[in-house]
């Protein structure tokens, strides 16, 4: 009954919480008119998601491994074991993304219904939340493992996030070195999260007069990712590897005990 009760604590926190994330991501996106409301609103999920994932993900991994070190006599061999398991990790990355799961699916439903959003693109829209949910869970969980600590391992996810998001910015500096940036376009446009919102809804996000301005791609001939789902299949190698790179780490401290 306990673990009953603060399994629905849980999940009504973080419920709500991305709920007040959301709220002053998606004013500040539509007061610099990035693009369409719904665009703006689907945006501001995607940060929202990014940022609040990989904490789920790392504190489930680090609480797991305390609480199965302060109840195992054999605590050292526990720690070293339990990780080693591939479905064990993966259930635990599944598990701790089932609140973002379903706040992903509570907000894409409210747009559906309320802001007159096609179910196609709706649909659209709650698949690729959830492979961000699960990539970047995977990202904060091998945080985790590394630095031994669920913040710094979701702050170190965080601070990837914000180097694919921001790779367009990031291409001013690298100008200064190459005189031709076409070649490095398309990996940040494929690599970058947010540009699946515009490979949906069709929006051109860098003919913002914003963006036209602070960034270099619009000078340059550039074709977004076709089809859509192919930003989120290079996420899901990002994942992928991360979540190997978890695995990997717990095989290696169990051989070496």
């Amino acid at each position: 009954m306990s673990d009953r009760n603060d399994f629905l604590k849980t999940l009504a926190i973080w419920l709500i919480l991305p709920s007040f994330l959301l709220l002053p991501v998606y004013q500040l996106l539509t007061r610099v008119n990035l693009g369409l409301p719904i665009e703006c609103l689907f945006m501001a999920q995607v940060f929202v998601v990014l940022f609040v994932s990989p904490y789920l993900a790392a504190r489930a991994i680090r609480s797991d491994l305390l609480n199965t070190g302060a109840t195992s006599s054999t605590s050292l061999f526990a720690l070293s074991s339990i990780p080693s398991s591939g479905r064990w990790l993966l259930r635990l990355l599944v598990l701790s993304q089932v609140p973002l799961l379903c706040w992903v699916f509570l907000s894409t439903g409210i747009a559906f219904f309320v802001m007159d959003v096609p179910f196609v693109k709706a649909l659209q829209m709650f698949i690729i939340l959830g492979i961000y949910s699960l990539s970047a869970g995977a990202v904060g969980m091998c945080g985790a493992r590394v630095f031994r600590d669920a913040f710094f391992g979701a702050e170190v996810a965080t601070l990837l996030w914000c180097v694919l998001i921001g790779g367009a910015f990031l291409l001013n500096p690298l100008g200064r070195y190459v005189n031709n940036l076409q070649p490095f376009i398309p990996p940040v446009l494929h690599l970058n999260p947010i540009i699946a919102v515009c490979c949906i809804f069709g929006s051109d996000i860098f003919r913002n007069p914003l963006l036209y301005e602070l960034t270099p791609v619009p000078s340059y001939f550039f074709v977004y990712p076709k089809p859509w789902y192919l930003v989120g299949v290079w996420q899901i190698m990002i994942g992928a590897c991360c979540f190997f790179g978890t695995w990997q780490i717990g095989r290696s401290r169990r051989c070496a005990i």
